[in-house]
């Protein structure tokens, strides 16, 4: 993964590693190298895979009531 960087001033470099930041966050590189630190038995796995869905379903939920609510006033 590369950003090519055009121009000579401080500002072009910031704005290229700005978008060097994104995209490595994007790619999910960052969130892969903390995951890989230890390992985690496949176990704990399933498990924290489970709560995570549930939290993206509570919070899923917690939106759309949100929306219904102000777009029935």
């Amino acid at each position: 993964m590369y950003v090519k960087v055009t121009g000579n001033t401080e500002a072009d470099l910031q704005r290229a590693l700005r978008i060097f930041n994104k995209k490595v966050k994007e790619a999910g590189i960052i969130q892969e190298i903390y995951d890989r630190r230890e390992y985690v038995k496949p176990s704990v796995k399933k498990k924290l895979k489970k709560e995570e869905a549930i939290r993206r379903r509570i919070r899923d939920d917690r939106k759309e009531q949100n929306r219904k609510k102000y777009n029935n006033n």
